[in-house]
């Protein structure tokens, strides 16, 4: 039997017509979360309507809300026991916890042992009198005193990772000794946005940007190509994040140059890019010498290596330890461990203004360098 081909234009239009209708129409949208974290964190993702991208977000700040309060180690919170409660018992009793923290401390104490003890869950000690001073300083406009080595190397006699000991079928957490104290400062913002982006992927959102303080997390691409000029073409329809300039020191921001507050650009799917740095979190001692928040392990002071590292690679929390790690290293160890990892990549912005990279992405043309002079 042979159809007209007026048929079979109908036929063909009518079809059409129907992949159009039911062809779903995207919105990006965007949502900034203050608090969680003591960060601001933003969401971006393309959604069907308003309602949908609310759900999105309403699950977003519950969990940084759950997982901030989880982890926290300044606060106790009504029905939740958290790292908190764990340092308040140190050398009395375990304290059950929820799974979340159980499995964050396993997984920072395995990669203290296999990847680099620089990054030790068990170094609280030593941090709470650098965030003691810090606020001092802070309540002083900035400047304050510096704590005397004396002072750190009593407390790093209490600094021992093998103190932690975790019950995992009675999910407890115990510290042997009373003066030891849990710090994962260093783990647990990028470990948190891991969990939420996987829970998002189970969702179904199959695309989105999720960023807290120097922490982000990518899952898909653009749905729609967007306009204009950019230093990758790629940028146009997939997701692109920059790398930050420190805007002091050898990376002073140039008045007439508007694309100064980043250093490098980043084609991103489905990577995590997580930055440490010196420039956000520090104060300064009468001599206008800085003090950040990265404390060497072998020095008990501020490293001084760079102003900052970034990690590029699939796992936001993995990410987070290691751009702690890395920036309290060398930059030959530092990219002696990176080459050594699989999936792994790092930029390291360097005291006098140079900017070095991993050798997988040398060369690569998913990664522009705005100020090609830095480069080296």
């Amino acid at each position: 039997m042979k159809l007209k081909k007026g048929i079979l234009s109908l036929l063909a239009l009518s079809m059409m017509s129907l992949v159009v209708g039911c062809e779903k129409k995207y919105e990006l949208m965007s949502h900034h979360f203050t608090g969680p974290f003591d960060t601001i964190t933003t969401y971006m993702s393309y959604a069907n309507n308003e309602e949908e991208f609310n759900e999105q977000c309403d699950y977003i700040e519950e969990q940084l809300n759950y997982y901030d309060h989880l982890f926290d180690k300044y606060n106790t919170y009504d029905n939740m026991n958290n790292l908190k409660t764990i340092n308040d018992n140190a050398g009395q009793k375990a304290i059950a916890v929820d799974q979340p923290l159980i499995d964050l401390l396993i997984l920072s104490i395995e990669r203290n042992k296999t990847i680099s003890s620089k990054v030790n869950v068990a170094f609280g000690s030593v941090i709470n009198i650098w965030h003691d001073y810090r606020d001092k300083a802070e309540a002083n406009g900035g400047v304050g005193e510096v704590p005397d080595s004396e002072e750190l190397e009593k407390a790093n006699l209490h600094t021992s990772i093998d103190s932690i000991q975790i019950d995992e079928k009675q999910k407890t957490v115990y510290i042997d000794d009373p003066e030891v104290s849990i710090d994962v400062g260093a783990t647990a913002k990028g470990y948190a946005i891991e969990l939420i982006k996987d829970g998002l992927i189970e969702k179904g959102v199959d695309n989105f940007l999720l960023s807290g303080g120097g922490n982000v997390a990518s899952h898909g691409q653009r749905k729609i190509q967007k306009e204009g000029d950019f230093y990758l073409d790629e940028c146009a329809d997939k997701f692109c994040v920059g790398i930050e300039s420190p805007q002091d020191g050898n990376y002073s921001a140039s008045a007439d140059d508007p694309d100064s507050e980043n250093e490098a650009v980043l084609v991103v799917q489905g990577e995590s890019i997580v930055t440490s740095g010196d420039y956000q979190r520090f104060y300064q001692d009468d001599n206008g010498i800085r003090y950040h928040h990265l404390i060497d392990p072998d020095t008990l002071y501020p490293a001084v290596y760079f102003r900052s590292v970034s990690i590029i690679t699939e796992d936001s929390g993995l990410a987070d330890f290691l751009s702690s790690a890395v920036f309290l290293m060398s930059y030959e160890d530092g990219l002696k461990l990176i080459n050594s990892l699989d999936g792994v990549e790092a930029i390291w912005l360097l005291e006098d203004g140079q900017i070095r990279m991993s050798d997988g992405l040398k060369d690569n043309e998913n990664i522009y360098v705005i100020e090609k002079s830095r480069l080296k």
